[in-house]
């Protein structure tokens, strides 16, 4: 039985794992962080999320729910940057067809998030 060649990923798969990896470490690794300062302080979870103005002062004072709000975010904002990333790519390989296609899903998660802050 024959094997096929192994896959070869193209720039637009490189992106996308990167991309992908990288948000998944990031919000992983602030999340982690906020967890050990719970443990650290000897308190429970925090009962609610920081607002985003909160975010970076919580930060810099340690608030352990400014580190896993930040998590949160990163997480949820990590898809909406491989659809952008995406976009740069494709306009990259002259590609209008799918420039146009990403562009169009991007503007839908970006009206999505937009429609479900007003309700």
């Amino acid at each position: 039985m024959k094997q096929s060649p192994p896959h070869e990923m193209d720039a637009v798969e490189r992106m996308v794992n990167r991309v992908l990896g990288a948000g998944v470490a990031v919000s992983v690794a602030f999340m982690l962080a906020g967890v050990v300062l719970v443990v650290a302080r000897g308190g429970g979870l925090p009962p609610h999320a920081s607002s985003f103005r909160e975010l970076v002062p919580g930060l810099g004072t340690a608030d352990p729910a400014a580190y896993l709000s930040t998590g949160l975010l990163v997480l949820i904002a990590t898809p909406f940057a491989r659809v952008a990333g995406s976009v740069i790519v494709f306009a990259l390989e002259r590609d209008r067809r799918y420039v146009a296609l990403t562009a169009v899903v991007l503007l839908v998660m970006c009206a999505g998030v937009l429609l479900g802050r007003a309700g």
